[in-house]
């Protein structure tokens, strides 16, 4: 069934059906808004399009930063190999061929953390990473993994078995498959896109429901979620931008959606009250 919409909206693209509407929408946007009430003619599948559309952009400063994260541990990942002594984890403990001292090392985007010795904890671990490094630490208990925002502890109970060779293998491997994870990286953080847009258009589309009801605007949820997408178009641009840039604003969410809103009434105040 999905497949089968999807061809539906393609032939759509292909016969030029819907773009010069879309792209009508986008230029009006960014110069008209006041022209945005056209968007509840949108059909379904129009509608859907834009909506990928808004994800897309919404995608791409995730993408560089998840790509960046990924060529720098690829890179880095070969300096930290270098250093890491032989170990390994038997009977639910980090075991050292020798004597180790706990030791950090760190690259532009890694932090090492080797600690056999339970001198520190994931707090310490934690505090130690600043924007966006990737954490790794064996620690006396376990494992501690965090990309950005994703941190993971895998007990040693879980990692019989490992050892330096085959985690320094692991490590080696990202580079083999650099375009592979690229690739993949891109489908998750756009599927993680779609669901974040979904949710912030939902909650942007409530309050428009309120303002056009304040406004004596007699305008359905469906139709207000249309022009709220649309107007949603500018800010996620210039969001977007400043993100792709390594600049991230203070409340940026709360001023995306203060931004639609105002669009989003440019738009609707050109309707008569009670009247659509």
């Amino acid at each position: 069934m999905l497949i089968v919409h999807f061809k539906k909206y393609f032939c759509f693209i292909k016969s030029g059906e819907i773009t010069i509407q879309l792209i009508n929408l986008v230029k009006d946007s960014l110069l008209h808004p006041e022209k945005l009430v056209q968007a509840i003619t949108l059909k379904k599948g129009k509608t859907f399009l834009y909506f990928l559309f808004i994800a897309f952009i919404a995608t791409i400063p995730l993408w560089i930063q998840s790509s960046n994260t990924i060529d720098g541990f690829s890179r880095d990942g070969q300096i930290i190999s270098k250093s890491i002594p032989s170990f390994k984890i038997e009977n639910n403990q980090l075991v050292t061929n020798e004597p180790v001292k706990s030791y950090i090392y760190q690259t532009d985007s890694i932090i090492f953390t080797f600690d056999p010795n339970g001198e520190r904890t994931i707090e310490d671990v934690k505090q130690d990473l600043i924007g966006d490094l990737v954490g790794i630490a064996f620690l006396e208990n376990g494992l501690y993994f965090s990309i950005p925002g994703y941190p993971i502890h895998f007990p040693y109970t879980q990692l019989n078995g490992l050892t330096s060779t085959s985690f320094i293998d692991l490590i080696l491997s990202v580079q083999s498959f650099g375009s592979t994870l690229q690739i993949l990286t891109f489908g998750m953080v756009f599927l993680i896109s779609l669901i974040l847009t979904f949710i912030y258009t939902l909650l942007s589309t409530l309050f428009a429901n309120v303002l056009s009801m304040i406004t004596g605007k007699q305008l359905k949820i469906g139709e207000n979620f249309k022009i709220v997408l649309v107007a949603s178009t500018l800010p996620t641009l210039f969001i977007a931008f400043l993100n792709s840039v390594g600049l991230v604003p203070t409340f940026q969410i709360e001023i995306k959606t203060m931004v639609t809103l105002f669009i989003y009434y440019l738009a609707i105040r050109s309707i008569p009250k009670g009247k659509k």
